[in-house]
């Protein structure tokens, strides 16, 4: 094999595994949010791990360079390089971007609840209106008339992290009830202790 070859090989593996690390890492940032690592590690906007996306790109990148080769290689070796064209024909030369662009979406669709999009967008009214009722945990403390965070399974059952407010100080990991809305954030209140339950572990509402 050509050493420009044996270099382009190199690039493309190199990039799919600092992508992978840089998934890995933004995962391990983001398991508490609103912590300086989940800020300026994770670089979190939103739902979305920035870093999380700039790591899927790479991985989709260095995977479709190392499928398209030498496509790939052609593409940016020196002039001159006569033969077949290859198995991929023109989207060779533009394989590991195309699935750099696929990953970075990837990245992106897994951390949106689109259920909750899809629910919130089909409710006529106040979408947040569909989780009265439901059970959560506090994850950052809320002050009364303040706001904070809670954790609680969407419509699919998957775990799910919302603002909330309370007329109340609610510690952190305080099981809590969603008792109705108030300025666009989700109003919660303790769960009596002889009825508390663990939101993430057991889905259990008292009304849908």
């Amino acid at each position: 094999m050509p050493p420009f070859e044996s270099l382009a090989d190199a690039k493309f593996a190199l990039a799919a595994m600092f992508g992978f690390v840089l998934m890995v890492v933004a995962r391990w940032a983001s398991q508490t949010r609103g912590t300086k690592r989940d800020s300026w590690i994770a670089l979190r906007a939103g739902d979305v791990l920035l870093t999380e996306v700039v790591g899927g790109f790479l991985v989709g990148y260095g995977l479709g360079g190392i499928i398209a080769q030498p496509e790939a290689v052609g593409a940016i070796g020196p002039p001159g390089r006569i033969g077949p064209p290859g198995r991929f024909g023109a989207l060779g030369t533009n394989l590991p971007f195309t699935l750099g662009i696929v990953g970075a979406g990837l990245a992106i669709v897994t951390r949106l609840d689109l259920s909750g999009i899809i629910l919130r967008g089909s409710t006529p009214r106040n979408g947040m209106s569909m989780y009265v009722g439901w059970d959560a945990q506090v994850i950052a403390p809320i002050q009364a008339g303040g706001y904070g965070q809670i954790a609680m399974r969407d419509g699919m059952g998957y775990p799910m992290s919302a603002g909330a407010t309370a007329e109340t100080d609610i510690p952190q990991g305080t099981p809590v009830r969603v008792i109705g809305t108030k300025d666009l954030k989700l109003l919660v209140a303790p769960i009596p202790s002889s009825s508390a339950a663990d939101p993430i572990d057991d889905r259990t509402h008292s009304k849908l």
